[in-house]
């Protein structure tokens, strides 16, 4: 035995003579969750370990408080305290057995407009000189130009003098004017408006430019049984007109529902048939603009709406038939193996009764490590990603429904687990919710709930309707719903979204264990 230890001493020891190529053990620094005061979105991207931040209008970047902040299991980071100075990247450390550096950079988008009376086209700001341009058609005299609205800085800022150049046919005089809108204004000359923001007196310059304005069909919105139309004309619009047609056809039809507002004219077409090519045109007068082609949109329905069709893999449900087609998944194949699927069919509690009649129903439980809302979207379910999973959101779809209607049925618990940035929400009544999207993303959007990478839906560029209903307690059986798309732009969708979930902030490890939402009966709707 002696010989053992001493044998065993020696390897030791010449062993501590060499260099330790034993690893310590790799514990990877993230910054897994980020709340910060007055951040519109906060964006995590562990693979360049970069932290994107959207700061609201109003926030000052050199102060922004830190709410909550959730870093690997074991790692510590004394770079971030309780505020931010986020006026130029921020570079901070995170300490494991290794040390990871990450990047901290945020932006803060300001809406800024002038509108005028009779405006051309969308006023332009140069940031850096702090000018303004207002565009205006050539029959407007630049003498008597109307402002009816101004916003230069960020929200809460006022716009409170302005100063020119005016004329009384004899001589030019520099005037000093309070400002109030609606006003009319000599902008013959560059004037100055005055913004009082944070304090401080900001100066903003401001030109009138005059264009030529050919009648023109500007921008044409086909949907399935309407269209809207909008067009710009060269007259005082006193006999100006949208009108269209069915291609082909030798007659034209006026729009009776038409509204003029300067040298624009918006006009709806109803009563269209679906999946027809028509044209329109601007009247105005004796003369009318070149015709443009559109052509009405189809009454699409994904399959299974209905939640009719499902089949079990091993202990996961999945909302589509063996070998059909698939437009929905859910996060089962994540818990199925700790709690069973969270999201199942029932046969027993349906909106619509019927043979062979299913519901969606989606619970809330705990996974073991960590709690799980039951959902059901449309996309494809990734893989596991960390402690959450990787979900492909999105179908392909080109449709422009008005709303999306179905039954729902709700039970709702108390809170029993949050993260950090909603541990104030802990034993508050749980919300289910359902939501809709129409978006021209290039491909599915990968959702990531270990990365904190969500779709943003207030502010992300590529989503062009949005609509959502929460259902914050419980209901006494279903009840229907209708949500209704709140369009942002005429584009056409590439992708349709739907969720439903049994907890609203399931992406966020927060709800109520039990919370129950049974969806049924899912239906688009078209005008």
């Amino acid at each position: 035995m002696k010989h053992w230890l001493l044998a065993l001493c020696s390897v030791l020891t010449v062993s501590c003579a060499f260099p330790n190529d034993l690893d310590y053990p790799r514990v990877v620094g993230n910054i897994v969750a980020l709340d910060l005061e007055d951040a519109r979105e906060v964006r995590i991207d562990p693979g360049s370990r970069e932290v994107s931040i959207v700061l609201e209008e109003w926030a000052d970047p050199g102060h922004v408080k830190v709410k909550a902040c959730v870093l690997t299991d074991g790692a510590t980071c004394s770079d971030l305290g309780e505020w931010l100075d986020l006026t130029r990247p921020v570079k901070v450390v995170l300490h494991t057995y290794q040390d990871y550096e990450w990047t901290l950079s945020a932006t803060q988008p300001i809406e800024r407009y002038v509108r005028c009376t009779g405006q051309v086209q969308d006023a332009q700001f140069n940031l850096e000189t702090r000018s303004v341009y207002v565009y205006l058609p050539d029959t407007q005299p630049l003498t008597a130009v109307t402002f009816e609205a101004m916003k230069l800085e960020p929200e809460g800022s006022r716009v409170t003098r302005t100063t020119g150049y005016e004329s009384d046919l004899r001589s030019l005089s520099l005037v000093t004017r309070e400002v109030s809108f609606p006003m009319t204004l000599d902008c013959v000359m560059e004037r100055s408006f005055f913004v009082e923001w944070a304090g401080e007196d900001v100066e903003w310059h401001l030109k009138a430019l005059q264009m030529k304005v050919t009648t023109a069909v500007s921008e044409v919105d086909a949907h399935c049984y309407s269209a809207r139309v909008r067009g710009v004309f060269a007259s005082d619009g006193s006999h100006v007109a949208v009108e269209y047609r069915k291609a082909g056809d030798a007659g034209w039809t006026a729009a009776e529902d038409a509204t003029v507002a300067g040298v624009g004219i918006t006009a709806r077409l109803t009563g269209l048939a679906p999946g027809t090519a028509y044209e329109c045109r601007v009247r105005d007068g004796g003369e009318t603009s070149a015709p443009v082609s559109f052509k009405t949109g189809e009454p699409i329905q994904p399959a299974n709406l209905s939640f009719d069709a499902w089949h079990a893999d091993g202990k996961v449900w999945n909302p589509w038939p063996e070998g059909g087609a698939r437009v929905w998944d859910t996060a089962n194949k994540a818990t199925a193996s700790f709690t069973g699927s969270a999201t199942t069919p029932d046969e027993s509690f349906v909106a619509v009764a019927g043979p062979g009649k299913k519901a969606c129903r989606l619970e809330s439980s705990f996974a073991v490590v960590k709690f799980a809302a039951g959902s059901v979207f449309t996309g494809q379910f990734v893989k596991l990603q960390g402690l959450g999973a990787e979900l492909a959101w999105g179908i392909p779809f080109t449709g422009k429904p008005v709303s999306l209607k179905g039954y729902a049925a709700y039970k709702s618990m108390p809170i029993t687990d949050t993260d950090a940035a909603h541990a104030d929400l802990m034993g508050q009544p749980d919300t289910g919710h359902v939501l809709v999207a129409l978006t021209d993303w290039p491909d599915q959007f990968h959702v990531i709930s270990s990365s904190s990478t969500y779709v943003d839906f207030d502010n992300d560029p590529a989503i062009i309707a949005y609509g959502r209903c929460a259902f914050p307690e419980t209901t006494d059986g279903y009840v229907s719903f209708d949500i209704p798309l709140e369009y942002r732009n005429g584009r056409t969708p590439a992708y349709l979204v739907i969720v439903a979930s049994s907890s609203a902030l399931g992406d966020y490890f927060t709800g109520g264990r039990g919370s129950t939402l049974w969806v049924d009966e899912l239906e688009l709707m078209y005008d």
